[in-house]
């Protein structure tokens, strides 16, 4: 296919369509303007439907201009990726519009792992694609094995030529054992003498990753320059890679991501040389499918918008995904995630509950019950303030189920239960139901090894559980909550009717459509005793703004004559443990002034708490709100004062969270006599604790399973091995609700 010659127009390069003029020399400095808003859009790469999808895993995505450079092009963008694991190989998508849709060519692989005579290698990935202008060709970069980084031509940017090696470890230097993950722009230094940049991924013999610089006059020649550019450092969680190189508002910066599943930006010279302090671009928003890792970006400006295209998910089970900032871009699916308030008084909300809400006051179920399913063996009851119901034989299909419809958008749920379970399969809990084949509960109940919380989703058959002993060892009473956006709904569980962590994976409506929810128990079909499930109550969550006038019409008159005085926050973040695990509260201390009659926390400027005060000025007034469970990164809170003369904003309180994740586990084993039979032991001897494990037998699991977290306390896991032949790299994983951490690799054999 031809290759037009037509002149640059704008932006091109791989990572984020970079103005070809030179660039004006800006010191590293914070940056001049905001970053973009960058608001979660979908998923490119359905896996359900990929016609080449050898691993399920799809990576690092470069966007490339095909309109702007080919002649006659499958579409006006291209989009190349790649899954990983092997066999890998480089694939191509297109569309007319960055907004999608996108259509799979259909005979990907257009590079293979094996390009006979170039290369036979395992699997090659991570392409990158850039429009070489003294060639007059599409350049695609990729990598394979990981000590080798590639290169080929081509002039309809979809049948390629074999080029050559670029990068290796060795011009690396001696520590260097991969050399992958390339990103190539054009080289923001005219002075430099070099046409082309290049910043990549080397791993090291201490099994660190981070990011290197070289340079080329032709993209094909390349100068490696000695040491690095970003090191990972504390949040990071070892590793740093998918480099890039971005514009904005004037400003140079290196963007990446690092093993804590954040991308990062850092402000660079168009020298390349001087880095600036690590910022956040971009992570998930926790709503919907917005979950988990972001990773690889790569960002195009079109008109008045800005594309993120990026890696979501778990490293080996990532998606593509994209999200755009700019004028009239809204979340899909529904409205954006709620606030729920939080006040350390009224945790769960005893005063201010919603519509919906029963407190069991009566003698029976209050009107908000639409149904009982199943009403003719129902035998709950309604005394004394709680709800009592037995533990049915059987199971969800045979259980009399009190139920509520599901309200539409955001909601949240909370519930006090006590049940004690002696014998298999007694269970109490909150029930997501659609049908007897289609429901999720989450609950404490009684398994094999004793005591269990659970959550589990069913689906026609198709059981899907997460599951561990309480934090509080033989607890007989939980507080259990769902919390929903509209797209998914999450659990969370607390052990004192204040503090709530998550618990297990969410439920997603688009899988399961449940229509209801309510209390239950039962205890299976095989003889345990009947025993009761009792609930203090049922209640729903206030949203921010009915939370603020309820309490406006609950708080008493002051009679202060000045707005309130001005005070600071703190935070106890790190002072149990020495740990900066995400767990920790906001303290306020107005020691002397005008009172307030309530207190307004934000965290990122958005309302998290408002807390009522009792005003007695000009005495000293106090307000703690607990965080828990934040990833690790940098958070803002600030405060506010209200009574009925004004506001008085606190200073700004600036939190780092860095130990959010577990705890580097070590991996040992004792195949001392090498016949292939033994134990694989993992051990966390202090540190930010897992809720998860997995084991990677060169790349692939192989063992998984659930610990009891007891944070900073050990950890251990041993899994046995049998039947070993020839040589094995293993690695141990640990996770938890902020992210995962892994074992340096193990070779037995």
């Amino acid at each position: 296919m031809p290759v037009s010659r037509r002149p640059r127009a704008a932006a091109i390069a791989a990572i984020a369509a970079l103005a070809i003029a030179p660039f004006t020399a800006v010191a590293p400095a914070t940056a001049a303007e905001p970053f973009p808003d960058f608001v979660y859009q979908g998923i490119i790469t359905d896996k359900s439907e990929m016609i080449y999808n050898p691993t399920n895993e799809f990576i690092f995505p470069s966007v490339f201009h095909a309109g702007e450079y080919l002649d006659d092009p499958l579409g006006e963008w291209y989009l190349y990726l790649a899954p990983h694991d092997r066999p890998a190989g480089v694939m191509l998508m297109y569309a007319d519009s960055l907004d999608g849709p996108w259509t799979e060519y259909a005979a990907n692989p257009i590079i293979a792992s094996d390009w006979s005579p170039h290369y036979d290698v395992s699997h090659v990935s991570s392409p990158d694609a850039v429009w070489n202008e003294e060639a007059g060709e599409v350049f695609l970069y990729f990598h394979g094995e990981n000590s080798v980084t590639r290169y080929a031509t081509s002039s309809d940017g979809v049948h390629f030529e074999y080029g050559d090696v670029v990068v290796s470890n060795a011009m690396g230097g001696p520590d260097v054992t991969e050399t992958s993950y390339a990103r190539v722009f054009e080289h923001p230094d005219p002075s430099s003498g070099y046409r082309y940049g290049m910043f990549y991924m080397a791993n090291f013999t201490d099994n660190h990753r981070r990011l290197k610089l070289a340079e080329s006059t032709d993209g094909v020649t390349w100068d490696v320059r000695p040491g690095t550019v970003v090191e990972p450092e504390s949040g990071d969680s070892g590793n740093v890679s998918g480099g890039n190189l971005w514009e904005w508002g004037g400003q140079l910066y290196v963007i990446y991501h690092n093993s804590a599943g954040s991308v990062m930006a850092r402000t660079i010279d168009p020298t390349l040389s001087e880095v600036g302090d690590a910022q956040v671009l971009h992570r998930s928003s926790g709503v919907g499918e917005d979950v988990g890792r972001t990773a690889a970006p790569e960002i195009v400006a079109q008109g008045d918008h800005t594309y993120l295209f990026y890696e979501s998910g778990d490293r080996l089970g990532a998606t593509i995904a994209w999200a755009k900032a700019g004028p009239g871009v809204e979340f899909p699916g529904g409205p954006d995630p709620v606030a729920w308030p939080v006040d350390p008084e009224n945790p769960v909300f005893e005063q201010c509950a919603a519509a919906g809400t029963d407190e069991f006051e009566g003698d029976a179920l209050s009107i908000d019950w639409d149904r009982v399913v199943r009403p003719e063996t129902a035998r709950h009851s309604v005394a004394d303030g709680v709800l009592t119901i037995p533990a049915y034989e059987g199971g969800v299909a045979a259980a009399s189920l009190p139920q509520q419809e599901l309200p539409e958008g955001p909601w949240q749920l909370t519930t006090k239960l006590t049940i004690d379970v002696a014998e298999r399969f007694q269970q109490a809990g909150l029930l997501l139901y659609a049908s007897d084949t289609v429901y999720g509960k989450f609950d404490l109940g009684r398994a094999t090894p004793g005591t269990t919380l659970e959550v589990v989703r069913y689906l026609n058959g198709n059981n899907r559980q997460d599951s561990a002993a309480p934090a509080v060892p033989e607890a007989d009473t939980v507080w259990l909550r769902m919390t929903s956006d509209g797209v998914a709904i999450q659990s969370s569980v607390s052990y004192d009717g204040v503090t709530f962590s998550d618990y297990g994976r969410p439920f997603l409506f688009s899988e399961t459509p449940f229509t209801h929810v309510g209390p239950y128990a039962f205890r299976g079909s095989l003889g345990a005793e009947e025993i009761d499930g009792t609930f203090d109550w049922f209640r729903w969550s206030p949203t921010p703004e009915d939370y603020e006038a309820c309490l406006a019409e609950l708080l008493p008159d002051d009679d202060e004559t000045d707005a309130p005085g001005t005070t600071s926050l703190t935070s106890t973040s790190g002072w149990a443990y020495g740990l900066d695990d995400g767990n920790f509260d906001v303290r306020m201390d107005l020691w002397w002034g005008t009172n307030a009659t309530r207190f307004r926390l934000y965290q990122d400027d958005e309302l998290i708490a408002t807390v009522p005060l009792e005003p007695s000025s000009p005495d000293a007034q106090h307000a703690v709100v607990p965080i828990a469970g934040l990833p690790n990164g940098t958070y803002e809170f600030r405060g506010e004062l209200a009574n009925s003369q004004g506001t008085t904003p606190t200073k700004p309180l600036t939190v780092k969270v860095t130990d959010a994740e577990p705890g580097l586990p070590k991996l040992s084993h004792d195949d001392w006599d090498r016949d292939g039979t033994f134990t694989l032991s993992a051990d966390l001897w202090w540190g930010t604790n897992a809720y998860t494990w997995r084991l990677l037998q060169d790349g692939e699991e192989v063992a998984s399973g659930t610990l009891v977290a007891a944070t900073p306390a050990a950890q251990h896991v041993e899994v046995p091995i049998t039947d070993l032949t020839g040589e094995h790299v293993f690695v141990m994983e640990f996770g938890n609700g902020a992210g995962t951490t892994a074992s340096k690799p193990l070779t037995v054999g």
